[in-house]
């Protein structure tokens, strides 16, 4: 059995992140002193930055991904 994540999975293992970091950044916004949403954006945008990174020097269409508006996160 092949352990590997098809690229359908893998879109929708980011469809899942990008829906968490979504929730999270409406939680921030309506707590912007609040220290945990705070750092719980910037884990998300870290992760969603790095895995654009990868996608991006394998040179695939970030589009595809959800991922060519990851900055909103920062």
């Amino acid at each position: 059995m092949d352990n590997l994540l098809n690229n359908e999975s893998f879109k929708h293992l980011i469809l899942l992140l990008l829906n968490n970091a979504n929730d999270t950044l409406k939680m921030y916004r309506n707590n912007p002193k609040d220290h945990y949403y705070a750092g719980k954006k910037l884990g998300y945008y870290e992760i969603l930055d790095t895995l654009k990174n990868r996608l991006e020097t394998r040179e695939e269409d970030l589009k595809e991904y959800g991922l060519d508006d990851v900055d909103k996160f920062v």
